[in-house]
Protein backbone atom coordinates (compact mmCIF):
# COMPACT_ATOMS: atom_id res chain seq x y z
CA UNK A 1 0.00 0.00 0.00
CA UNK A 2 1.49 3.32 -1.08
CA UNK A 3 2.26 6.04 1.48
CA UNK A 4 -0.08 8.53 -0.23
CA UNK A 5 -2.97 6.19 0.60
CA UNK A 6 -2.27 6.15 4.34
CA UNK A 7 -3.73 9.59 5.08
CA UNK A 8 -7.15 9.12 3.41
CA UNK A 9 -7.42 5.59 4.83
CA UNK A 10 -6.64 6.89 8.33
CA UNK A 11 -9.22 9.69 8.08
CA UNK A 12 -11.97 7.39 6.78
CA UNK A 13 -11.10 4.77 9.42
CA UNK A 14 -11.51 7.38 12.18
CA UNK A 15 -14.86 8.46 10.74
CA UNK A 16 -16.04 4.84 10.51
CA UNK A 17 -14.93 4.07 14.08
CA UNK A 18 -16.62 7.25 15.36
CA UNK A 19 -19.83 6.27 13.58
CA UNK A 20 -19.77 2.82 15.18
CA UNK A 21 -19.17 4.24 18.67
CA UNK A 22 -21.93 6.83 18.22
CA UNK A 23 -24.39 4.16 17.12
CA UNK A 24 -23.46 1.88 20.04
CA UNK A 25 -23.56 4.45 22.85
CA UNK A 26 -25.67 7.47 21.80
CA UNK A 27 -28.79 6.02 23.43
CA UNK A 28 -27.12 6.34 26.86
CA UNK A 29 -27.11 10.14 26.60
CA UNK A 30 -29.61 11.63 29.03
CA UNK A 31 -30.19 8.36 30.90
CA UNK A 32 -29.86 8.97 34.64
CA UNK A 33 -29.96 5.42 35.93
CA UNK A 34 -29.44 2.21 34.00
CA UNK A 35 -29.00 -1.33 35.24
CA UNK A 36 -26.31 -3.73 34.10
CA UNK A 37 -28.98 -5.90 32.47
CA UNK A 38 -30.41 -3.01 30.47
CA UNK A 39 -26.93 -1.94 29.37
CA UNK A 40 -26.03 -5.49 28.32
CA UNK A 41 -29.26 -5.99 26.35
CA UNK A 42 -29.01 -2.60 24.65
CA UNK A 43 -25.39 -2.98 23.63
CA UNK A 44 -25.89 -6.60 22.54
CA UNK A 45 -28.75 -5.67 20.21
CA UNK A 46 -26.89 -2.72 18.73
CA UNK A 47 -23.62 -4.64 18.44
CA UNK A 48 -25.33 -7.35 16.40
CA UNK A 49 -26.75 -4.71 14.06
CA UNK A 50 -23.36 -3.04 13.69
CA UNK A 51 -21.68 -6.35 12.84
CA UNK A 52 -24.41 -7.06 10.28
CA UNK A 53 -23.90 -3.62 8.69
CA UNK A 54 -20.12 -4.18 8.60
CA UNK A 55 -20.66 -7.52 6.86
CA UNK A 56 -22.95 -5.88 4.30
CA UNK A 57 -20.49 -3.03 3.72
CA UNK A 58 -17.58 -5.42 3.15
CA UNK A 59 -19.52 -7.76 0.87
CA UNK A 60 -20.90 -4.88 -1.19
CA UNK A 61 -17.42 -3.38 -1.48
CA UNK A 62 -15.59 -6.53 -2.62
CA UNK A 63 -18.34 -7.77 -4.94
CA UNK A 64 -18.84 -4.37 -6.57
CA UNK A 65 -15.08 -3.93 -7.06
CA UNK A 66 -14.48 -7.39 -8.54
CA UNK A 67 -17.57 -7.23 -10.75
CA UNK A 68 -16.47 -3.88 -12.18
CA UNK A 69 -13.05 -5.39 -12.92
CA UNK A 70 -14.60 -8.38 -14.69
CA UNK A 71 -16.91 -6.20 -16.77
CA UNK A 72 -14.44 -3.29 -17.18
CA UNK A 73 -17.33 -0.97 -16.41
CA UNK A 74 -17.65 1.33 -13.38
CA UNK A 75 -21.46 1.57 -13.44
CA UNK A 76 -22.30 -2.14 -13.33
CA UNK A 77 -23.11 -4.07 -10.15
CA UNK A 78 -23.92 -7.75 -9.51
CA UNK A 79 -27.62 -6.87 -9.29
CA UNK A 80 -27.56 -6.39 -13.08
CA UNK A 81 -27.40 -10.18 -13.47
CA UNK A 82 -30.36 -10.53 -11.12
CA UNK A 83 -28.97 -11.66 -7.76
CA UNK A 84 -31.42 -9.52 -5.80
CA UNK A 85 -34.34 -10.55 -8.03
CA UNK A 86 -33.48 -14.22 -7.42
CA UNK A 87 -33.69 -13.68 -3.66
CA UNK A 88 -37.05 -11.90 -3.89
CA UNK A 89 -38.45 -14.59 -6.19
CA UNK A 90 -37.20 -17.38 -3.89
CA UNK A 91 -38.99 -15.89 -0.88
CA UNK A 92 -42.16 -15.38 -2.91
CA UNK A 93 -42.09 -18.95 -4.25
CA UNK A 94 -41.60 -20.41 -0.77
CA UNK A 95 -44.63 -18.55 0.56
CA UNK A 96 -46.68 -19.31 -2.58
CA UNK A 97 -45.99 -23.06 -2.44
CA UNK A 98 -45.78 -23.76 1.30
CA UNK A 99 -47.54 -20.78 2.90
CA UNK A 100 -46.22 -18.09 5.23
CA UNK A 101 -46.23 -20.41 8.27
CA UNK A 102 -43.81 -22.93 6.77
CA UNK A 103 -40.62 -23.73 8.62
CA UNK A 104 -38.69 -22.59 5.52
CA UNK A 105 -39.79 -19.05 6.43
CA UNK A 106 -40.03 -19.31 10.20
CA UNK A 107 -36.59 -20.90 10.63
CA UNK A 108 -33.92 -18.36 9.66
CA UNK A 109 -31.27 -21.03 9.05
CA UNK A 110 -33.39 -23.14 6.72
CA UNK A 111 -34.47 -20.02 4.87
CA UNK A 112 -30.90 -18.80 4.45
CA UNK A 113 -29.61 -22.17 3.23
CA UNK A 114 -32.45 -22.58 0.73
CA UNK A 115 -32.24 -18.99 -0.54
CA UNK A 116 -28.46 -19.17 -0.90
CA UNK A 117 -28.68 -22.52 -2.68
CA UNK A 118 -31.24 -21.12 -5.13
CA UNK A 119 -29.19 -17.99 -5.80
CA UNK A 120 -25.91 -19.85 -6.27
CA UNK A 121 -27.61 -22.59 -8.30
CA UNK A 122 -29.29 -20.07 -10.59
CA UNK A 123 -26.00 -18.24 -11.02
CA UNK A 124 -24.11 -21.43 -11.88
CA UNK A 125 -26.76 -22.44 -14.40
CA UNK A 126 -26.57 -19.01 -15.96
CA UNK A 127 -22.76 -19.06 -16.07
CA UNK A 128 -22.71 -22.62 -17.41
CA UNK A 129 -25.21 -21.80 -20.15
CA UNK A 130 -23.50 -18.62 -21.33
CA UNK A 131 -19.85 -19.56 -20.71
CA UNK A 132 -20.10 -23.25 -21.62
CA UNK A 133 -17.96 -22.91 -24.75
CA UNK A 134 -14.94 -21.85 -22.77
CA UNK A 135 -15.03 -18.29 -24.03
CA UNK A 136 -15.34 -14.99 -22.25
CA UNK A 137 -18.90 -14.14 -23.29
CA UNK A 138 -19.34 -11.66 -20.45
CA UNK A 139 -21.32 -9.22 -22.59
CA UNK A 140 -23.76 -12.02 -23.41
CA UNK A 141 -23.86 -12.96 -19.73
CA UNK A 142 -24.87 -9.41 -18.80
CA UNK A 143 -27.53 -9.34 -21.51
CA UNK A 144 -28.98 -12.72 -20.50
CA UNK A 145 -28.75 -11.68 -16.84
CA UNK A 146 -30.81 -8.55 -17.45
CA UNK A 147 -33.43 -10.61 -19.30
CA UNK A 148 -33.52 -13.10 -16.40
CA UNK A 149 -33.89 -10.24 -13.94
CA UNK A 150 -36.85 -8.84 -15.85
CA UNK A 151 -38.40 -12.30 -16.12
CA UNK A 152 -37.99 -13.01 -12.40
CA UNK A 153 -39.37 -9.57 -11.54
CA UNK A 154 -42.44 -10.20 -13.68
CA UNK A 155 -42.97 -13.66 -12.17
CA UNK A 156 -42.62 -12.21 -8.67
CA UNK A 157 -45.21 -9.51 -9.45
CA UNK A 158 -47.62 -12.15 -10.78
CA UNK A 159 -47.24 -14.35 -7.68
CA UNK A 160 -47.74 -11.35 -5.40
CA UNK A 161 -51.11 -10.74 -7.03
CA UNK A 162 -52.43 -14.27 -6.56
CA UNK A 163 -51.20 -15.10 -3.04
CA UNK A 164 -53.17 -14.41 0.13
CA UNK A 165 -52.90 -10.78 1.37
CA UNK A 166 -51.44 -11.92 4.70
CA UNK A 167 -48.83 -13.99 2.85
CA UNK A 168 -48.07 -10.96 0.71
CA UNK A 169 -47.29 -8.94 3.85
CA UNK A 170 -44.90 -11.66 5.00
CA UNK A 171 -43.12 -11.65 1.63
CA UNK A 172 -42.88 -7.87 1.66
CA UNK A 173 -41.42 -7.79 5.17
CA UNK A 174 -38.77 -10.34 4.20
CA UNK A 175 -37.74 -8.81 0.88
CA UNK A 176 -37.82 -5.07 1.54
CA UNK A 177 -34.36 -3.70 2.40
CA UNK A 178 -34.30 -2.86 6.12
CA UNK A 179 -31.45 -1.92 8.43
CA UNK A 180 -33.73 -1.85 11.48
CA UNK A 181 -35.34 -5.26 10.94
CA UNK A 182 -32.25 -7.31 10.12
CA UNK A 183 -32.19 -11.08 10.06
CA UNK A 184 -29.63 -11.23 12.88
CA UNK A 185 -30.66 -14.80 13.78
CA UNK A 186 -28.21 -16.12 11.16
CA UNK A 187 -25.51 -13.57 11.90
CA UNK A 188 -23.02 -15.40 14.10
CA UNK A 189 -23.39 -19.05 13.07
CA UNK A 190 -23.97 -18.66 9.33
CA UNK A 191 -23.53 -15.21 7.79
CA UNK A 192 -20.25 -14.24 9.48
CA UNK A 193 -18.41 -17.57 8.90
CA UNK A 194 -19.57 -17.80 5.28
CA UNK A 195 -18.56 -14.20 4.64
CA UNK A 196 -15.11 -14.63 6.22
CA UNK A 197 -14.29 -17.85 4.36
CA UNK A 198 -15.49 -16.53 0.99
CA UNK A 199 -13.77 -13.20 1.55
CA UNK A 200 -10.43 -14.91 2.20
CA UNK A 201 -10.60 -16.58 -1.21
CA UNK A 202 -11.37 -13.25 -2.91
CA UNK A 203 -8.71 -11.26 -1.05
CA UNK A 204 -6.13 -13.85 -2.05
CA UNK A 205 -7.01 -13.19 -5.70
CA UNK A 206 -6.91 -9.38 -5.55
CA UNK A 207 -3.38 -9.35 -6.99
CA UNK A 208 -4.68 -11.24 -10.02
CA UNK A 209 -7.49 -8.73 -10.47
CA UNK A 210 -4.86 -5.99 -10.73
CA UNK A 211 -3.55 -7.82 -13.78
CA UNK A 212 -7.01 -8.61 -15.16
CA UNK A 213 -7.79 -4.91 -14.98
CA UNK A 214 -5.37 -4.46 -17.90
CA UNK A 215 -7.63 -6.47 -20.18
CA UNK A 216 -8.18 -10.10 -21.13
CA UNK A 217 -5.39 -10.37 -23.71
CA UNK A 218 -2.80 -8.72 -21.46
CA UNK A 219 -3.84 -10.86 -18.48
CA UNK A 220 -3.55 -14.07 -20.50
CA UNK A 221 -0.13 -13.05 -21.80
CA UNK A 222 0.99 -12.58 -18.18
CA UNK A 223 -0.10 -16.09 -17.21
CA UNK A 224 -3.61 -15.51 -15.81
CA UNK A 225 -6.24 -18.16 -16.55
CA UNK A 226 -8.83 -15.49 -17.29
CA UNK A 227 -11.89 -17.71 -17.78
CA UNK A 228 -11.19 -19.79 -14.67
CA UNK A 229 -10.73 -16.66 -12.57
CA UNK A 230 -13.92 -15.14 -13.95
CA UNK A 231 -16.04 -18.25 -13.27
CA UNK A 232 -14.61 -18.62 -9.77
CA UNK A 233 -15.15 -14.93 -8.99
CA UNK A 234 -18.75 -14.93 -10.20
CA UNK A 235 -19.60 -17.90 -7.96
CA UNK A 236 -17.94 -16.25 -4.94
CA UNK A 237 -19.80 -13.02 -5.72
CA UNK A 238 -23.12 -14.89 -5.75
CA UNK A 239 -22.35 -16.40 -2.32
CA UNK A 240 -21.44 -13.03 -0.78
CA UNK A 241 -24.49 -11.34 -2.29
CA UNK A 242 -26.60 -14.13 -0.81
CA UNK A 243 -25.20 -13.36 2.66
CA UNK A 244 -25.78 -9.62 2.33
CA UNK A 245 -29.27 -9.97 0.87
CA UNK A 246 -30.34 -12.49 3.50
CA UNK A 247 -29.25 -10.10 6.25
CA UNK A 248 -30.78 -6.80 5.16
CA UNK A 249 -32.43 -7.36 1.77
CA UNK A 250 -31.24 -6.13 -1.64
CA UNK A 251 -29.13 -2.94 -1.64
CA UNK A 252 -28.57 -2.21 -5.30
CA UNK A 253 -26.39 0.90 -5.27
CA UNK A 254 -24.27 0.62 -2.11
CA UNK A 255 -21.40 -1.16 -3.87
CA UNK A 256 -21.52 1.22 -6.82
CA UNK A 257 -21.37 4.24 -4.51
CA UNK A 258 -18.64 3.03 -2.14
CA UNK A 259 -16.32 1.56 -4.79
CA UNK A 260 -16.44 4.54 -7.13
CA UNK A 261 -15.96 7.04 -4.31
CA UNK A 262 -12.96 4.99 -3.14
CA UNK A 263 -11.50 5.21 -6.66
CA UNK A 264 -11.98 8.98 -6.67
CA UNK A 265 -10.38 9.39 -3.23
CA UNK A 266 -7.36 7.15 -3.82
CA UNK A 267 -6.77 7.86 -7.53
CA UNK A 268 -5.50 4.32 -8.07
CA UNK A 269 -6.47 1.08 -9.79
CA UNK A 270 -4.90 -1.26 -7.22
CA UNK A 271 -7.59 -3.43 -5.71
CA UNK A 272 -6.39 -3.83 -2.11
CA UNK A 273 -6.54 -0.14 -1.10
CA UNK A 274 -9.78 0.34 -3.07
CA UNK A 275 -11.36 -2.65 -1.32
CA UNK A 276 -10.25 -1.37 2.09
CA UNK A 277 -11.54 2.17 1.55
CA UNK A 278 -14.77 1.08 -0.12
CA UNK A 279 -15.53 -1.19 2.85
CA UNK A 280 -14.87 1.69 5.27
CA UNK A 281 -17.08 4.01 3.22
CA UNK A 282 -19.83 1.40 3.24
CA UNK A 283 -19.60 1.24 7.03
CA UNK A 284 -19.84 5.03 7.23
CA UNK A 285 -22.87 5.14 4.92
CA UNK A 286 -24.75 2.40 6.77
CA UNK A 287 -23.85 3.03 10.43
CA UNK A 288 -23.68 6.83 10.37
CA UNK A 289 -26.73 7.02 8.12
CA UNK A 290 -28.75 4.82 10.45
CA UNK A 291 -27.55 6.86 13.43
CA UNK A 292 -28.69 10.13 11.82
CA UNK A 293 -32.10 8.68 10.91
CA UNK A 294 -32.70 7.46 14.45
CA UNK A 295 -31.45 10.60 16.21
CA UNK A 296 -33.57 12.94 14.10
CA UNK A 297 -36.42 10.40 13.93
CA UNK A 298 -36.74 10.68 10.17
CA UNK A 299 -39.58 8.58 8.84
CA UNK A 300 -37.73 7.03 5.92
CA UNK A 301 -35.55 4.05 5.11
CA UNK A 302 -31.78 4.35 4.71
CA UNK A 303 -31.87 1.90 1.81
CA UNK A 304 -34.14 4.28 -0.10
CA UNK A 305 -31.70 7.15 0.44
CA UNK A 306 -28.72 4.99 -0.59
CA UNK A 307 -30.46 3.88 -3.78
CA UNK A 308 -31.47 7.49 -4.52
CA UNK A 309 -27.95 8.87 -4.02
CA UNK A 310 -26.42 5.88 -5.81
CA UNK A 311 -28.70 6.32 -8.80
CA UNK A 312 -27.85 10.01 -9.06
CA UNK A 313 -24.15 9.22 -8.74
CA UNK A 314 -24.40 6.61 -11.49
CA UNK A 315 -25.92 9.24 -13.80
CA UNK A 316 -23.04 11.60 -12.95
CA UNK A 317 -20.49 8.89 -13.79
CA UNK A 318 -22.21 8.24 -17.11
CA UNK A 319 -22.26 11.94 -17.99
CA UNK A 320 -18.60 12.37 -17.04
CA UNK A 321 -17.63 9.31 -19.07
CA UNK A 322 -19.57 10.57 -22.06
CA UNK A 323 -17.80 13.97 -21.89
CA UNK A 324 -14.39 12.28 -21.72
CA UNK A 325 -15.15 10.24 -24.80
Amino acid sequence: MQSRHIKPITIISIIALSAVLLYLFYWLAGVDVITVGQLTRGLSRRFSRVVAMIIVAITMGITGLVFQTLTHNRVLTPSVIGFDSTFILSQTLIVFVFGSQTILIANAYYNFILSTALMVGTSMLLYGFVLRKGKNNLALLLLVGMVFRTLMGSLTSFLNRVIDPEDFLVVTSRTMPSLTNMNTDILWLVALPVMVITLLFMIKDLKYFDVMNLGEDQAKSLGIDYLKMMNKSLILISILISVSTALVGPLMFLGLLSVNLAREILKTDYHKPIFFVSSLLGIVFLVLGQFVLQVFKLNTSLSVLINLVGGIYMIIILIKGDKKS
